[in-house]
């Protein structure tokens, strides 16, 4: 699994996500953002709570997307 190395939200709902092999890729989480915990994220000011573990991202309600999920799905 590569290690994320940064993650910036460039517009809402949307993702630039940095990987350790110097693969940048898109991510737009909008898909989820009527599924359980992730709905909570349409509030922008959760959402902007973004924080880069290394191995996923994760929000201050505890919802995460792995490095693996960010790579395969992102572009």
């Amino acid at each position: 699994m590569l290690r994320i190395e940064k993650v910036e939200i460039i517009k809402p709902k949307k993702l630039r996500v940095e990987f350790e092999d110097h693969t940048v890729k898109t991510y737009d989480i909008s898909q989820f953002m009527n599924q359980g915990a992730f709905a909570e994220l349409n509030d922008e000011s959760l959402f902007a709570q973004i924080k880069n573990t290394g191995w996923s991202i994760e929000w201050a309600n505890e919802v995460d997307l792995s490095a693996d999920t960010l790579y395969e799905i992102g572009v």
